[in-house]
């Protein structure tokens, strides 16, 4: 379809200047992330870049997941543009990288789930390059395994094909698997003669591997629980749990060389409450911060990244982030040393600022500004000036002295705009709903589809085209009937089933977007009806539980978890 003439031009001038390879664009006006996902996975489709979102922290990655990839799915955009053999397709073309937030010198491992998700993302990443990475500021300067590394340290296995068992073994085991007998969840392997059962991340359901030598006979999978054979393959991707490959012998090089390192008798204590267990071959708390000691980390997720379009979201507030955990590093370093306690210095573990603008120079850019260039240029002159920032809405705490130059606005960039705004909440009055589609309040409004068409001689046929996006198909068809009610028949394709952060609109494009949220409140699920959904897959012990608080009756017994 056609659009405004205004609005086509900046699309099609957005496109054009990512397609001539332009260093750096600000896109200002997008107010949400949902806006900004269905701009950029326009943008992503089009271009068949691959687009790497940073955001501030890793509170903003879920969103930003989960909105990208509704809209990737309802602009059909391929999941990768390469796969070498063996290693499974994503199913939306979206990696999330978050940061590891626990603090590096106080003794704590990160979080199992945030190592998994970083290791299968960097699995992925070294074999092939998505639609969309979205990352954190600071897993941007965390150091890592080189793609080399990381693809040595998981697996492929093909039918027929030669694999020595043992190798695989020291692989798993290296990769972060944990031995069972039998495997229950993820992350486990069992060992019975010639039979390997591993269950990899990247996997729905485990497989069961058997050798005839070193050659690997028959590949399956199987259900967990019944134990029982489900399909036969002919190849599978074993994905570490972790993306730091640590065995037995690392931990005893380790404990040889932290005594070098920290000879000096006030840091006794403190070492040998770790080589205890590192002289026998074990791990211990906090061991992904040490290890470099004897395993260099020398890679960053920018040796993972070809050709790809970086997106900045809020590039002022993603900096001050990246400032503030400098100093913090700094900070927490000094304390360390001061209290006698073992770590190693903050540039043995994460890039500088200075390799970060180096590397970030390479790579073309989006930098989304809600306020545009102007705005940032006034924060930019309370940075120099001392004055304290306003990050997430609140003033920041402290007064930086620290300035990285990572997006300058003095800078020359191409500025773009596109304006979004939030939709109208009806809090449950259909009522009002039924009316503002019924009146037609805005001309030529399209969808979604329509939007996939972005530069096409097409016009909608109808007068308004609402696009709702709801979460179950059963409060999609409730709500198709509550329409009717009001003698509204909804035009074919507008309704999606899915899940969105928030409703929006682009008033240029005359694009109306409505969640259920928006439209009914938070009760949304009220008002459906309680139907079986396609996917009947087996459910975690969580998962079940949160499906079923629904059925609880007075006098029911709970427990409440802090």
């Amino acid at each position: 379809m056609s659009f405004p003439i205004e609005t086509k031009t900046e699309f099609e001038r957005l496109r054009e200047e990512i397609k001539s390879g332009t260093p750096v664009i600000s896109l200002s006006g997008l107010t949400s992330i949902a806006a900004k996902a269905f701009v950029l996975s326009h943008l992503q489709s089009e271009t068949q870049k691959t687009f790497v979102v940073v955001a501030d922290s890793n509170k903003e990655l879920e969103t930003w997941e989960c909105d990208l990839d509704f809209f990737n799915s309802k602009f059909q955009i391929p999941n990768s543009k390469s796969n070498e053999s063996g290693i499974r397709n994503l199913k939306s073309g979206i990696l999330s990288l978050p940061s590891m937030e626990s603090d590096i010198y106080a003794g704590v491992s990160p979080h199992a789930e945030t190592l998994e998700e970083r290791a299968l993302t960097l699995w992925n990443l070294a074999h092939s390059q998505p639609s969309f990475v979205v990352a954190s500021a600071k897993s941007l300067i965390t150091k890592t395994a080189s793609p080399a590394e990381m693809r040595e340290l998981g697996a492929v296995l093909q039918l027929d094909k030669d694999f020595p068992l043992e190798t695989l073994i020291k692989k798993l085991a290296a990769g972060g698997y944990v031995r069972e007998e039998p495997i229950k969840n993820i992350g486990e392997f069992s060992v019975r003669g010639g039979i390997v059962d591993i269950w990899s991340p990247d996997a729905e359901m485990p497989v069961r591997i058997e050798f005839f030598g070193d050659t690997v006979d028959s590949i399956r999978e199987f259900d967990a629980e019944t134990q029982l054979s489900i399909n036969q393959l002919k190849e599978t991707s074993i994905a570490p749990m972790r993306e730091f490959a640590a065995i037995s012998q690392d931990f005893k090089d380790w404990a040889f060389f932290a005594r070098e390192r920290f000879s000096d008798e006030r840091f006794a204590r403190n070492l040998k409450d770790r080589t205890e267990f590192a002289e026998m071959g074990e791990d211990f708390s906090g061991w992904e911060f040490l290890i470099p000691l004897v395993k260099a980390r020398n890679s960053s997720v920018f040796d993972y990244l070809q050709d790809c379009i970086f997106v900045i979201d809020e590039p002022t507030i993603v900096e001050q982030t990246l400032v503030n955990f400098y100093e913090h590093l700094e900070e927490r370093f000094a304390e360390i040393n001061q209290h006698d306690e073992i770590g190693l210095a903050p540039d043995e573990l994460f890039l500088s600022g200075e390799k970060l603008r180096e590397k970030l120079n390479k790579h073309k850019r989006i930098e989304l500004r809600a306020l545009g260039k102007t705005a940032a240029e006034t924060d930019e002159q309370f940075q120099f000036s001392g004055e304290r920032l306003v990050v997430n809405g609140e003033l920041s705490d402290n007064k930086s002295t620290h300035h990285l130059f990572l997006f300058p606005t003095a800078e020359k960039s191409i500025e773009i705009e596109i304006g979004s705004r939030s939709t109208r909440k009806f809090h449950g009055n259909i009522k009002e709903f039924a009316n503002e589609i019924k009146n037609g309040l805005r001309s030529s409004a399209f969808g979604l589809r329509e939007a996939n068409s972005i530069g096409k001689d097409q016009r909608p046929k109808t007068k308004e085209r609402f696009q709702i996006i709801l979460q179950t198909h059963g409060l999609a068809e409730r709500l198709s009937e509550i329409l009717r009610d009001y003698d509204v028949s909804l035009p074919e394709n507008s309704i999606f089933v899915g899940d969105l952060s928030g409703g929006f609109e682009i008033p240029a494009l005359d694009l109306i977007v409505q969640t259920e949220v928006d439209i009914f409140g938070e009760n949304s699920q009220a008002i459906a009806p309680q139907t079986k959904t396609k996917d009947q897959r087996p459910k975690t012990k969580t998962a079940a539980f949160v499906s079923d608080f629904r059925d609880l009756k007075a006098g029911d017994f709970v427990v409440h978890v802090d």
